[in-house]
């Protein structure tokens, strides 16, 4: 039989001498595995499955599982890279009403939230446990902002218990999974640059008030819970585009601006980095850094108030038309960006410089300087390159081995690339996409077109079980005693057969 392209993938791994080793006696080293952002939620109301779970592939799940705990010879870590839980979404008579905005659910409304979700998934959690128990594997299990609460031990304590007990399944409290020799060096990624969901003092993310303790409640997640749960009820892929704003930008289409100004105001600057990836300046002539990136005037962008975001949108951008309308509502939208742009408490000086990166990106009109000579555009990903080299300069204090670097959260996946953190050091970097359907914004417009709709009507009429059923891991096997990651697509049909493939199957369009 020929073997799979996985267990070759697991077979270089396993044939390396300095691969990450365990610490039992048995002489095969350990192969590596890295899903991520599942969001497992409340599972199935009445029979059915709730409008608002993402999670309804137990058996996807369990046919990786059983793929890469053979090919692995039952020696495997599997790391889950966060959001491996929805506690975002509780159930119906949880409210997690707390005493202010910024604090949430209390550690017995969590409790009561992750029973629920365990219930509602046996078996996704019987594939996990079957893994876990199998020989020498084990689970390591990262916290995102989604399950930041897996921090309280009361919590971790239900969901270590479901997925069977101690000793196989490990917590990693700092947030931070390395492999034991130093080299791959993992976390969420929710705590990169100024990410909207970011804890200011994680992995504390708890506060007392009144004789109760409340988990902390980040921006996002607030954004979250007044906005996209409800949404998701009428839309229920809205979160399932790649990246979120794509989502965000079809129900504008569909049914203009969200009540609340302000979130939408904030929502637009905090995502534009992720959706600019695929541009390059090279700003000739213009003063930059040491890392060839221009150096810009951060009190020239607040002067520009609500046009620093205008101008860093794509021109056919719903957003930047809604922006810019001659309407009541656009007036309020343009004052709030106003305020938001000239304020440092919510628009960092690192945020303001992005957005004059996409602003000459985009070849707007505005600049947050006085241009002396042009630039020329070429492919590359240099707007999230400059905000990973900065989160990979910190990492690289604690971790000074470290050469991969591995993170998920945004659910975009990508195919590792190279960083050049400074003279000594590169690092390759990888994100784990989801282990979701997921659909990115070209291949959502492709299908609603084949469905003769639009795309605004395709967010509301299609479901996650009409998307591709797709998910993504990546895997780190060693060669020449050096990590070598690849990402690669799992292809499982509930109903059907998985197959481990490359990032851009077919199959997966």
């Amino acid at each position: 039989m020929k073997l799979s392209i996985f267990a070759a993938v697991l077979g270089l791994a396993l044939s390396s001498p300095s691969a990450a080793q365990s610490t039992d006696s048995h002489s095969l080293p350990r192969s590596l595995a890295f899903i991520s952002d599942l969001h497992i939620g409340i599972g199935r109301v009445d029979g059915e499955w709730d409008r608002k779970e993402d999670f309804r592939w137990p058996s996807a799940l369990k046919g990786l599982l059983e793929h890469i705990s053979r090919h692995g010879h039952h020696r495997v870590d599997l790391v889950i890279v966060g959001d491996f839980l929805e506690l975002w979404q509780p159930p119906e008579g949880i409210d997690c009403a707390g005493p202010s905005a910024d604090l949430g659910c209390t550690v017995g409304e969590l409790t009561a939230i992750t029973r629920s979700i365990i219930s509602g998934h046996p078996d996704a959690f019987a594939a996990l446990r079957k893994f876990a128990q199998r020989d020498a594997n084990r689970v390591y299990v990262i916290p995102g902002n989604h399950d930041s609460a897996l921090l309280f031990p009361e919590v971790w304590g239900i969901v270590m218990r479901a997925l069977g007990g101690r000793g196989k399944i490990e917590l990693v409290a700092n947030g931070v999974w390395t492999s034991t020799d130093g080299r791959v060096v993992v976390e969420h990624g929710h705590q990169i640059g100024s990410d909207a969901n970011r804890y200011d003092t994680w992995p504390d993310i708890s506060r007392d008030h009144g004789g109760k303790t409340y988990i902390i409640r980040p921006w996002g997640e607030r954004f979250v819970q007044r906005l996209f749960n409800e949404e998701e009820d009428q839309y229920p892929v809205i979160d399932n585009l790649s990246p979120e704003t794509a989502g965000a930008r079809y129900r504008l289409s569909d049914r203009g601006l969200w009540r609340s100004i302000k979130d939408v105001a904030r929502f637009v600057s905090f995502n534009l980095w992720e959706t600019s990836l695929n541009q390059k300046g090279q700003f000739l002539g213009r003063q930059q850094d040491d890392t060839g990136r221009p150096i810009w005037s951060v009190q020239i962008a607040r002067q520009l108030g609500h046009k620093l975001i205008a101008g860093a949108l794509p021109k056919d951008d719903p957003f930047s038309a809604a922006l810019l309308a001659d309407t009541d509502a656009a007036g309020e939208l343009r004052t709030e960006m106003d305020e938001l742009v000239a304020d440092e408490a919510r628009l960092s000086d690192e945020e303001a410089r992005l957005l004059c990166d996409l602003l000459a990106i985009r070849q707007s009109p505005d600049t947050c300087d006085d241009p002396t000579l042009g630039y020329t555009l070429e492919k590359a990903l240099i707007p999230r390159e400059w905000v990973i080299r900065g989160h990979l300069v910190e990492r690289l204090k604690d971790h000074k081995r470290m050469s991969v670097f591995i993170y998920g959260h945004t659910h975009k996946y990508e195919t590792k690339w190279r960083v050049d953190v400074n003279s000594l050091s590169s690092v390759d970097v990888l994100n784990t996409g989801a282990f979701q359907r997921l659909i990115d914004d070209e291949q959502f417009v492709e299908l609603v077109r084949s469905k003769n709709i639009k795309p605004s009507v395709g967010l509301r009429q299609l479901t996650p079980d009409d998307l591709p059923s797709c998910y993504t891991v990546v895997l780190v096997p060693y060669e020449n005693g050096l990590p070598e990651p690849k990402l690669y697509r799992w292809h499982m049909p509930e109903d059907g057969t998985g197959q481990l493939m490359g990032p851009g199957t077919a199959r997966c369009k």
